[in-house]
């Protein structure tokens, strides 16, 4: 008798929420009315001023490692607009908002670099911080932040009630950082750093262009049969693009085991690398791991009676939790703790 009951308030409540959702269901915004409103935002004044303070803010924030800095100059950036506008460009086939959208975005991305390089030139900024070299390894989770952003962006184009999600989408997805490495990179002459910069922007680029089309397409905007050769295209770059990605990705996540399996191997067993570990770096050799460890310890601990014994115990348990031949580097930098206590002074009483 209960369980019919139970049955019978789930499908009375689905059909109330149901109505509720029919009834007042938002209406898109037309095909016509959302080309204008892309002419609009593309063509607007202020769209070089909002990009050129982004562009000084998030600078500044990378060359004085401020994360907080990097997040407003996000908030402000609007590289976001010809983006989406070249997405739902591409689904409609509208040419002149593909050139306007083109070349509104190559402009932006242009002058990006140029105020990142400027500025790093005229401040005389050398070594690359936290911050800026957290931004020159793309791996496949910051691609899969690109898809999901476009997916965001595009959804608060059409729909005015989530309009407000812009900003959180800017920030999410980070297009005017990576440019502004890209300039710094160029700046302090280290190609490296500014290849690597400028493949988390092509990789955000990709991702977003789309998963917005995708939902462009999904919300009856344009058709597939005009849109065929250009996610053709896309998908195409995104596969060239993610066989980088992958491999940094799984770089990542073996770094991710090989610390856990450091931390296991301490806590099995007193000896080891002894000693605060500072880093951690993974790298795929083909068949094997390469394990660069950095740590630090007192100078009376360097010296063991066998170094290599114990690290050929250690490289052996990786090996075995790992499943593959690791090869390991540890590099042990001594350090002195100097202790000086502190006395009260001493009253003599005359």
């Amino acid at each position: 008798m209960v369980v019919p009951k139970i049955v019978a308030l789930i499908k009375r409540e689905w059909n109330w929420l149901h109505y509720l959702r029919t009834t007042n269901e938002e209406k898109i915004i037309g095909e016509d009315d959302l080309s204008n409103g892309f002419f609009q935002e593309i063509l607007a004044p202020n769209f070089s001023i909002l990009l050129s303070l982004a562009t000084a803010i998030a600078t500044f924030g990378l060359l004085s490692n401020s994360a907080a800095t990097i997040i407003g100059a996000m908030i402000i950036a609007p590289l976001m607009i010809p983006i989406i506008s070249l997405a739902f460009s591409v689904v409609v086939l509208n040419f002149r908002l593909i050139s306007y959208s083109l070349v509104r975005l190559i402009l932006g991305v242009a002058l990006t670099i140029l105020i990142a390089f400027f500025a790093t030139e005229i401040i005389g900024f050398k070594v690359p911080g936290s911050e800026i070299l957290a931004r020159t390894e793309p791996t496949l989770l910051d691609l899969g932040v690109a898809i999901s952003a476009g997916v965001a962006g595009a959804f608060a184009k059409i729909r005015r009630s989530v309009s407000d999600a812009i900003p959180g989408v800017a920030i999410s997805v980070a297009l005017v950082p990576p440019l502004c490495v890209v300039g710094i990179g160029l700046a302090t002459r280290d190609f490296e750093l500014a290849t690597g910069a400028f493949l988390l922007f092509l990789t955000n680029l990709v991702g977003i262009i789309i998963s917005a089309d995708l939902i462009f397409l999904w919300q009856s905007y344009g058709s597939w049969k005009k849109a065929i050769w250009t996610l053709f295209f896309l998908v195409t770059s995104m596969i060239i693009i993610a066989l980088p990605l992958s491999k940094s990705f799984q770089e990542m996540i073996l770094e991710n085991r090989i610390r856990h399996a450091l931390s296991e191997f301490s806590r099995l067993y007193s000896t080891g690398i002894k000693g605060a570990i500072t880093s951690v770096e993974v790298k795929l050799e083909e068949d094997k791991l390469l394990v660069l460890v950095n740590a630090i310890r007192e100078p009376q601990d360097v010296n063991e009676p066998d170094p290599q014994q114990t690290l050929k115990f250690v490289q052996q348990f990786l090996a075995e939790r790992m499943d593959k031949p690791v090869h390991l580097k540890v590099r042990i930098l001594p350090i002195e703790i100097l202790d000086y206590e502190v006395t009260a002074p001493i009253n003599e009483k005359n």
